[in-house]
């Protein structure tokens, strides 16, 4: 029970210090970090150490979702020699070596779904 109770309070602190840090990342440009920990009563080393607790958070909730994402493939989309042919008109290069390349007739749609997909690749 009393680990049920403390997994709970974790769970509870770490919703604060998630709104804290989103209210700290909203705070006007021209605000430094020192500056927001000093009008919300938080040393810096404070403010610091919650943003990563909270990050390490989001990391371990994310292990539970799929490493494959499908994407829908509309009629008239197939993959061909044309198509791999064509010139890149952008080109996506994520932080883990991938790199797409995007045609003109992307959807904003199939663009979105592409990067959401890409938060997943290893």
């Amino acid at each position: 029970m009393s680990s049920q109770t403390s997994l709970v309070a974790r769970k509870c602190r770490l919703q604060s210090w998630a709104m804290q840090i989103k209210d700290c990342q909203n705070r006007p440009e021209d605000m430094t970090v020192d500056e927001w920990c000093m009008q919300n009563n938080i040393t810096k080393a404070n403010y610091y150490y919650r943003l990563k607790c909270v990050r390490q958070a989001c990391l371990d909730s994310m292990e539970s979702t799929p490493a494959f994402v499908e994407l829908p493939v509309r009629e008239g989309n197939t993959f061909n020699e044309s198509t791999t042919s064509a010139t890149a008109v952008a080109v996506i290069r994520g932080e883990n070596g991938l790199t797409i390349e995007l045609q003109e007739n992307a959807s904003a749609e199939f663009i979105k779904k592409l990067i959401g997909a890409c938060a997943y690749a290893q």
